[in-house]
């Protein structure tokens, strides 16, 4: 685990967020020709009560601010070649846990991440006329609605979502359809090529990874709708230093690689009326994980109606199932969400789910959400929603989870809220708070009530 601490740490967040604070006060910075500059700067505030669901624990609770600053640039020439690069550094400080009471080693109260890029690509658009956009580097990606393809880097805590790829978009006007094949190779950590400028090395996720994707997307076969098909495999190899898990990010366990081969095919549906939406998708999935055979499967679904008041609001009703392992059978039946660890309804479980799984790791689930959603003005939203969570098996990912079960299967009742509001074309802010009461699924010393909330000011340019 590489990194720096005490002063420095501090000292590089303030130097970052000064910089970040003169670029967005004199506005962007726009050269004559094909290239455009900008930045932006999050900051965050966040306090999060009973992580692992057990109050006595002293180490339970979490407050932390974190300081994110981002400067990018792209060039967009008259012909078909584009680049695009964006430098990211985040730090942050702890106010708990307390790094006196730490279980682990090396545990730093001001935090100075690394200062490296996390897109960096070249692009190809439609040479000569061509149906067909490459391009090939560091990027963000998402697919879909990001259910399965969002994050790949799932351990750094929203500070980045990038993949190390390749990406060729081919455009069949005729057939109304667009077809995506990715190729990705993603390190395990910050270590390769473009390295973090200060030397601070941190890991990106659990193992390193290699994928090949195939998604196309149609909109011609259904009136008013889309409709999205794909093959995904994925190929997970643990990294040669085990174990290094940036620590700032406080998993109550440590977090286990996966070994072996998954491929995932699926469907997804999307239509809309005019006072109503509907969209369901479904995947299955075979191979071999961690020594054992792979058969799973997941889906969700989700209904909103848009209602006819001064507020804009809409109400929804959604369910989601994800495979979990069963007991007993020699195969592996946990649903793998592929690159989809990323907190897609709920902030405070990605910090759950190392009880029976990794973090931002949603598997062996089954939910029911409800949920409202509507304007307060020009500027602002609210959306509140609740979900009743169970578990798909009385299992865990790995046998030592099982000390964490309580031998049912209900997870919990979730409790979700967000106040979004913005100030002129440049700032933004949010509100965002949780509340869940865990159920039987977890074991009885381990089913104290748990918060999470965040308080974000967004500066842009």
């Amino acid at each position: 685990m590489s990194g720096k601490s005490g002063k420095s740490g501090k000292s590089g967040v303030w130097h970052a967020a000064g910089l970040a604070a003169v670029l967005l006060w004199t506005g962007p910075v726009v050269a004559e020709g094909p290239f455009t500059w900008g930045a932006d700067l999050r900051l965050r505030h966040t306090v999060i009560g009973n992580v692992g669901l057990k109050d006595e624990d002293p180490n339970a609770d979490r407050t932390f601010q974190r300081y994110r600053v981002r400067l990018f640039g792209e060039y967009a020439s008259t012909g078909p070649l584009g680049a695009s690069a964006r430098l990211v550094w985040e730090g942050r400080h702890y106010g708990k846990p307390d790094a006196r009471t730490w279980p682990w080693p090396g545990f730093e109260t001001w935090y100075s991440g690394g200062a490296f890029f996390d897109q960096l690509a070249i692009e190809l658009k439609r040479p000569g006329g061509a149906p067909f956009t490459l391009k090939a580097g560091r990027q963000d990606l998402s697919l879909g609605d990001g259910w399965l393809v969002q994050d790949g880097t799932p351990i750094d805590g929203s500070r980045t979502a990038c993949f190390d790829a390749v990406r060729l978009t081919f455009d069949a006007k005729s057939l109304r359809t667009t077809f995506d094949l990715v190729g990705l190779d993603l390190a395990s950590d910050t270590g390769r090529f473009p390295r973090p400028l200060n030397g601070t090395v941190e890991d990106q996720a659990e193992q390193a990874e290699r994928g090949l994707i195939l998604w196309a997307r149609n909109e011609s076969l259904v009136k008013g709708g889309r409709l999205d098909a794909w093959v995904i495999y994925k190929d997970a190899r643990p990294s040669s230093t085990p174990g290094n898990v940036r620590v700032n990010n406080g998993a109550p366990f440590p977090s286990a690689p996966d070994d072996g081969e998954v491929t995932t095919a699926g469907l997804r549906g999307e239509l809309k009326g005019a006072r109503w939406e509907a969209r369901a998708e479904g995947a299955l999935q075979g191979g071999r994980r961690n020594g054992r055979d792979l058969r799973a499967f997941g889906g969700r679904g989700r209904v909103t109606r848009l209602l006819p008041d001064r507020w804009k609001s809409r109400v929804h009703a959604g369910v989601e199932i994800l495979s979990g392992d069963e007991p007993g059978s020699g195969d592996d039946e946990a649903f793998d969400p592929l690159w989809g660890r990323w907190p897609q309804w709920s902030e405070l479980m990605i910090y759950q789910w190392p009880l029976d799984s990794r973090v931002g790791e949603a598997t062996n689930l089954v939910r029911l959400n409800a949920g409202w959603a509507a304007r307060l003005g020009e500027a602002a939203s609210l959306t509140l929603d609740y979900h009743a969570l169970w578990a798909d098996e009385a299992s865990t990912r790995t046998p030592a989870q099982a000390a964490n079960l309580g031998g049912g299967r209900f997870r919990g009742h979730l409790v979700t809220s967000r106040l979004k509001t913005s100030f002129g074309a440049h700032v933004a802010a949010h509100l965002h708070s949780e509340y869940l009461a865990p159920g039987d699924f977890y074991a009885e010393s381990r089913r104290d009530g748990s918060f999470f909330v965040r308080a974000e000011l967004y500066l842009t340019y």
